[in-house]
């Protein structure tokens, strides 16, 4: 801005003056964005290659900008028909520095508009100062103001600058006659065409012009020795050859005429001859280069000819018969032939862009293909068919189609496609195909082999920059997880967060074939053996799927084919004493989880000898267990019911893919009833322990597979990953789930029932750990939900197991501290009495108190000391009771009480930040969440469970349970986490509405520093609570219970209290177990900016 100015300043001033010599001062030209003008030429350089170089720093084709020399080679001037913007001739100027052009370093400049123009008359002498003047300040002629005329000796060129470049624009784009002799003009530049002005001819000089209309004659004058002899015959002469004319200068009029004559002698006395040639020779004699270097070894001979190319000879000129003959001897001698033959992978090179610049840039030599050959023919001049060989063998082995192949990683691949998508869309002088197949991936590059080398190093450098880590993932069912769209959804945010790429190729999964599984968990004895094999069947124990007019089985056809093959097999057993085929003894499951010492072993089949359960125990009514065929034959119509009724529903199951869980599930039911019967009629023959060995090898193998992964991070190295594998896991962890079922079928399973929990485990991807009558099953999603239901499904069709004695089952009270007191032996006697009666009321004097037990809501209440505590007994009385008490977040007993935080990014984490944001009302800008921590206290919320249960049979209130806010200090949310909340210590914040444990619906009123002060740290506390507000009434305060209910039959109080019954902000309990804290949300206040 700074050089703007101060030209702005010089402009303004009227008039300048250095040492008395008056300055005309006007504003320099605007660059001219249709002329870029190259310096530091090589003035050696062929036109040809410099029109190649301008083509490619331009990108520009040859027809759409002319070049023009300087008269000493070493600029030249490109006019466009397009201009360039500003970032294009920077590009332009970058391109240029790059290059260099015969070995010098060219640059680039920008042209100033000129303001002048270069007029050319068709008649010698035309022109004049004055008439120039006149005719181009005309509005004819579209120019303006003159500023200068200069007329050039010979009066037919001369030099016209206006006062305004945009002048002399007009007349560039006009034609101009003037007194009837075209005028031809050009923009001027001094470096271009450095001119001089007519200088006054001195008194008494003459000049006389010679006509010299044939190109080739002029030509001739100006290379050979003509000039010099002229000069020597006729001292003080001048000879110029301009145009159409030779003038002579000097002297007097007749020595003007002497010369004049001679001149004219010797034109006349020149020989032309002209020479037919092929038109590749033509071809190459009409290249600038041929033509240089050609004149130059005629001068260098001292031979006076030229030549000229016609359409299809060559006309040789000379002053003398001699001199034709030299240049024809020359020419001939001078031009050299070669051939190089061409193999059929070089052949496609030739249509190739690069061929015709190629050729274009040979040194005076022309190639062309043989038509009907693979061979080149070449010509050029002699001492260069080498170096020419040479390029034209170095373009076809570069040129050359080729193919290549750059391996790479699955996930390397995607990660290449994924963030370098630019990069290789910048490839573009081959052909890129990604190959993903199962044997290669990689890229297949296809087209010119130097390209493809240089595309394949390309890729290996850019392969070079990516690293990879692989993470093994160890949960349950995490294969199955990954694979599924909830699983890829979790990877594919990673990989965004993280700009990665996480493969999952090395994750397999597949559910397990429900038929082929079911064969081996069944495999069939006694008569399924003699069945014929079904044609196109796997399974050849069965029969085909339809008769021979393609109906269905029905269950009579069934039964009429078991009824026939029992009778065969009855015979040929009473024929031959051949002993029935042996029954598989209980396989066992080999669990990948470490299970106690107390749990039930499951680790190895029962001992020989050992009791089999009692419902799968014992020989039928009327039946002799030492025969086997009579015992399976003992059954009578019933058990050939349902042998066909299982025979069918396998067909079927086999038949219908769409109803494959269900005929399973029927299958399996059946196969049950069938192994039953087998062991009532008598345990056969010991079993092979290889063959049990290889089936559980089966049914375990695939386990631990689903339960591993392992999946590879791909990543350039300079992104940092290293966080990404622990979120991976947390992500993961958050959405693992635990279901438990509970049932006392569990402790006496048949061994087939077993080996069904292994396919189980299989096919839902689930974790499975059996403890006494408990199932445990972890996993993800919602795989547990589906492996309980079918779970549960079997158990519903076991035969139920025999009730316990009374008195067997284990009775506790849980006290204030969460601590499972037993009763004693009478009492717990007592109690399961009462049970089996289904008492809903007990009243008892234990130690001489009297106590009330209320076996609904499993409460025990001590009249004398009027406080109530949970109570429990060991054993659920049935399933439903089970799942209705338990639900399906109980947990185990035995596992330890922690804080487990939650993952940000986890659905638990952002639902329990909602609710809590949801009700802070004004402090909603003012309060930020620090860390959400999930409390696993599974004694606590046993009690919870049981007190909730309790409560939903005997509250006129749907919905029992509410989520609530409890603020509390730091100390004391380390006590409530270990002992849950306790109403002794009510008083410490509030007793207005009852001495009990108070809950806030809104979580503003928890965040007051009354109720949550901050700690050291400026760290507030509160808990998100279940709590059990049932039935509730308005408290008062030093109330110590809730108040009775009115008009109740008996006398029940309410489940709570709270400040307006007919809208509560706050609820009291007064039973511990009434409320479990579910997450504990650390927070801080947020400070007001400065």
């Amino acid at each position: 801005r700074r050089p703007v100015a101060d030209a702005q300043r010089v402009l303004c001033r009227g008039r300048h003056q250095l040492q008395g010599v008056e300055l005309l001062v006007r504003p320099a030209a605007p660059w001219d964005p249709a002329k870029v003008l190259f310096v530091g030429l090589d003035p050696r350089t062929p036109r040809a290659l410099l029109e190649l170089f301008a083509e490619n720093v331009l990108r520009r084709e040859g027809g759409t900008f002319r070049l023009r020399l300087s008269p000493a080679r070493d600029r030249a001037l490109a006019q466009l028909l397009e201009p360039l913007g500003e970032a294009e001739f920077a590009e332009v100027e970058q391109r240029v520095q790059r290059r260099r052009l015969e070995g010098a370093a060219v640059a680039v400049e920008r042209v100033p508009r000129t303001d002048g123009v270069v007029v050319r008359s068709g008649a010698p002498g035309s022109l004049s100062r004055d008439l120039l003047e006149l005719y181009f300040e005309n509005r004819r002629s579209g120019g303006g103001s003159v500023r200068d005329v200069r007329v050039l000796p010979g009066c037919s060129l001369a030099v016209v600058s206006f006062q305004d470049p945009a002048a002399a624009e007009r007349v560039l784009q006009k034609p101009h006659r003037l007194q009837d002799v075209a005028l031809e003009v050009s923009p001027y530049y001094e470096f271009l065409e450095p001119l001089q002005e007519a200088e006054p001819a001195a008194p008494g000089t003459q000049e006389i012009g010679v006509g010299v209309a044939d190109a080739a004659k002029r030509q001739l004058l100006e290379l050979s020795p003509v000039l010099g002899e002229l000069q020597a015959a006729f001292p003080g002469l001048s000879l110029q050859v301009e145009g159409g004319q030779a003038r002579i200068s000097g002297g007097d009029v007749s020595r003007l005429r002497e010369s004049q004559k001679w001149l004219e002698e010797k034109l006349d006395g020149a020989v032309q001859e002209p020479l037919p040639f092929p038109a590749q020779t033509l071809r190459l004699l009409r290249r600038e280069d041929v033509r240089e270097r050609l004149g130059q070894l005629l001068a260098d001979r001292g031979v006076p000819a030229c030549y000229a190319v016609a359409a299809s000879e060559v006309v040789v000129t000379a002053l003398s018969p001699e001199a034709v003959q030299d240049t024809i001897c020359l020419l001939h001698s001078a031009l050299t032939p070669f051939c190089l033959e061409l193999s059929e992978r070089e052949l496609p090179a030739l249509s190739s862009p690069r061929w015709a610049q190629l050729r274009e840039l040979l040194r005076c030599c022309d190639v062309q293909l043989v038509p009907g050959t693979g061979r080149l023919q070449g010509l050029t001049l002699r001492g260069l068919e080498e170096e020419n060989g040479e390029k034209l063998r170095a373009f076809l082995r570069d040129a050359a189609q080729d193919e290549a192949l750059v391996s790479a990683e699955p996930g390397a691949l995607r990660y290449l496609q994924q963030h370098y998508r630019d990069l290789l869309a910048g490839i573009a002088e081959v052909s890129l195909l990604p190959l993903e197949g199962s044997d290669v991936t990689g890229f297949r590059l296809s087209g010119e082999a130097s390209a493809c080398r240089a595309a394949a190093d390309f890729l290996q450098s850019l392969l070079g920059t990516v690293g990879s880590q692989t993470v093994t993932l160890r949960y349950p069912g995490v294969a199955r997880f990954l694979l599924d769209e909830r699983g890829r959804s979790i990877v594919g945010e990673l990989e965004r967060r993280f700009q990665c790429v996480i493969d999952l190729g090395k994750v397999e999964w597949s559910p397990p074939d429900a038929q082929l599984e079911l064969a081996e968990l069944f495999p069939e004895s006694g008569p399924w053996d003699s069945l014929p094999a079904a044609p196109d069947s796997e399974h050849r124990e069965l029969p085909d799927g339809t008769d021979g007019d393609g109906r269905p089985p029905n269950i009579e056809e069934i039964k009429e084919l078991l009824a026939a093959l029992r009778t065969e097999d009855t015979g040929r057993a009473a024929g031959d004493g051949e002993p029935p085929p042996p029954a598989l003894d209980e396989a066992a499951l080999d669990w990948s989880r470490v299970v106690s010492n107390s749990e039930e072993d499951l680790y190895h089949a029962p001992e020989s000898g050992s009791a089999v359960p009692g419902e799968l125990r014992g020989p039928a009514d009327g039946v002799d267990a030492a025969d086997p065929h009579a015992a399976r034959m003992g059954g009578g119509e019933e058990e050939e019911e349902e042998e066909a009724a299982m025979l069918l529903a396998i067909q079927q199951s086999m038949d219908s893919t769409r109803r494959e869980e269900e005929e399973l599930q029927r299958a399996t039911l059946l196969s049950l009833r069938s192994y039953e019967r087998e062991q009532r009629a008598a345990p056969g023959p010991a079993e092979d322990p290889g063959l049990r060995a290889a089936l559980e090898a089966s049914l375990e193998e695939a386990l631990p597979a689903a339960d591993t992964a392992q999946v590879t991070l791909y990543a350039a190295f300079e992104r940092d990953v290293s966080a990404l594998p622990r979120q991976l896991e947390q992500a993961l962890q958050a959405r693992l789930h635990t279901e438990e079922v509970q049932s006392p079928r569990l402790r006496a399973l048949p061994a087939a029932c077993r080996r069904y929990l292994a396919h189980l485990q299989r096919a839902h991807a689930v974790h499975l750990r059996l403890r006494g009558g408990t199932a445990t099953l972890c996993g993800f999603a919602d795989y547990t939900a589906g492996a309980a239901r079918d779970l549960c499904l079997l158990l519903a069709r076991l035969p139920p197991a025999e009730p316990p004695p009374p008195g067997s089952a284990r009775w506790v009270r849980w006290d204030a501290t969460g601590t499972a007191v037993p009763y004693a032996a009478p009492a717990a006697t007592l109690l399961e009495q009462a049970w089996h009666r289904r008492q809903r009321r007990l009243d008892v004097l234990f130690d001489g108190r009297p106590f009330a037990i209320d076996l609904e809501r499993m409460e025990e209440y001590d009249v004398g000391a009027a406080c109530t505590l949970a109570i429990s007994r060991s054993e659920p009385p049935t399933d439903s009771a089970r799942r209705g008490l338990l639900g399906a977040e109980e947990v185990d007993l035995d596992e330890e009480v922690k804080l487990m935080p939650l993952a940000e990014d986890s659905e638990e984490f952002c639902e329990a930040v909602r609710h809590f944001y949801a009700t802070l009302e004004d402090f909603h800008s003012k309060i930020r969440v620090v860390k959400v921590e999930k409390l696993i206290h599974p004694l606590l919320y046993k009690q919870y469970q049981l007190k909730k249960a309790c409560m939903e049979k005997t509250c006129s209130t749907r919905n029992v349970e509410q989520i609530l806010f409890h603020g509390t200090t730091e100390q004391s949310s380390r006590e409530i986490c270990l002992h849950g909340f306790n109403r002794s210590f009510c008083g410490k914040n509030a007793t207005l509405y009852g001495l009990g444990v108070y809950f806030a619906v809104n979580a503003v009123l928890s965040v007051q520093d009354k109720y949550s002060p901050c700690s050291a740290n400026g760290s507030k506390y509160i808990f998100m609570a279940k709590t059990l507000t049932g039935d509730y009434a308005a408290g008062r305060k030093d109330m110590r219970a809730p108040p009775l209910k009115e008009a109740s039959e008996a006398p029940l109080r309410y489940d709570s209290v709270v400040d307006n019954p007919r809208k509560p902000g706050i609820f009291v309990i007064f039973n511990d177990t009434q409320a479990y804290p579910q997450y504990l949300i650390t927070c801080q206040r947020v400070k007001p900016p400065a």
